[in-house]
């Protein structure tokens, strides 16, 4: 287990021990649907191997209105 920081959504950032992503988002309770995960300020996924130091965040993906989808409907 792997010694990181986290932060959810903009929130505090918080010390935790978890293998990867996943194991983190069980332990918040946070869902990874319409999430991004970046480790270290890059990229990661759900089952990345931490390490311990690494700063892990869950981003809330970009949300595109649905209003878009509408006007191509009628178009």
């Amino acid at each position: 287990m792997a010694k990181v920081l986290v932060q959810t959504f903009g929130g505090v950032v918080k010390t935790m021990e978890a293998e990867n992503p996943a194991g983190l988002a069980e332990s918040l309770g946070v869902a990874l649907d319409n999430t991004t995960i970046q480790v270290n300020a890059k990229a990661g996924e759900a089952t990345t191997c931490l390490r311990d130091d690494d700063f892990v965040a869950f981003v809330t993906d970009k949300v595109t209105s649905g209003l878009n989808a509408i006007k191509g409907f009628f178009a």
